[in-house]
């Protein structure tokens, strides 16, 4: 940007995990940090308090393009632009194939990969007017090697990558540069929640032997998000304790 200002970064699914480990590295770093949170806001309370002149958060349901639309017109309204997007928004089903439930694929489809879309699509028109932006979109290493009984996720994630790269093609020409993460398992609530992780069945075949903290796949999004991110264009970064090599 070159102008001095500080940084306006909008993070979606910023009440929790990657999100709002997100949110913490990004204020800490300077940026001014509009959280989408849904329903409430989570455990980012505690953030908005201890940074409450760089911080703000808004109720936003990714399922709802015009709420998605609003999101991002209202920042652009008070702050004069949007830098950089970080979606994080998502969640996880997972069932055998042959009988899984319509409506939870409809659901998972419509948050991780349509709900992605609709606040890109948002962001991108002041970001390409402007010559500058950065949008990193969150995938998952099931989007690269797939998953038994886990296909609605898998497939949703696979769609952020191919979505991630069309966009980084069409729009890098114009200043905006587009790249996603797909960590391997990180300890968050889709993880401490799936029963894999119960039974730790989910660190076989994990080299470094640990999950993955959100800080540390934070880390990556910020690395993006700046100015050493500059000549990253359409890729996918896959912090994942060796999970895939």
């Amino acid at each position: 940007m070159g102008d001095g200002a500080r940084r306006v970064a909008a993070i979606t699914g910023g009440g929790t995990g990657i999100g709002l480990a997100t949110a913490w590295r990004l204020a800490r770093a300077g940026y001014q940090v509009e959280l989408g949170v849904w329903p409430d806001w989570g455990d980012a309370e505690e953030l908005l308090a201890a940074e409450p002149e760089t911080t703000h958060a808004t109720r936003l349901d990714v399922r709802d393009r015009a709420a998605a639309d609003a999101f991002v017109e209202d920042i652009e309204q008070r702050h004069g632009r949007l830098d950089v997007l970080v979606t994080c928004a998502g969640i996880h089903r997972h069932g055998p194939s042959d009988s899984f439930d319509w409506n939870e694929w409809d659901a998972v489809l419509s948050v991780n990969l349509t709900g992605t879309y609709a606040c890109v699509r948002a962001a991108l028109p002041g970001m390409a007017a402007r010559g500058w932006g950065r949008i990193v979109t969150v995938s998952s290493e099931l989007g690269l090697t797939g998953m038994a009984e886990n296909a609605a996720y898998c497939a949703s994630k696979g769609g952020v990558i191919a979505l991630t790269k069309a966009l980084a093609r069409e729009y890098a020409p114009r200043g905006v540069l587009v790249n996603s993460i797909a960590p391997g398992p990180v300890v968050t609530p889709m993880l401490t929640q799936a029963p894999e992780y119960q039974d730790g069945g989910s660190l076989e075949g994990l080299p470094i032997g640990r999950y993955g903290e959100p800080e540390e796949i934070a880390a990556v999004v910020e690395a993006l998000a700046g100015d050493s991110g500059s000549f990253f264009v359409g890729q996918v970064l896959s912090p994942n304790g060796g999970a895939v090599i």
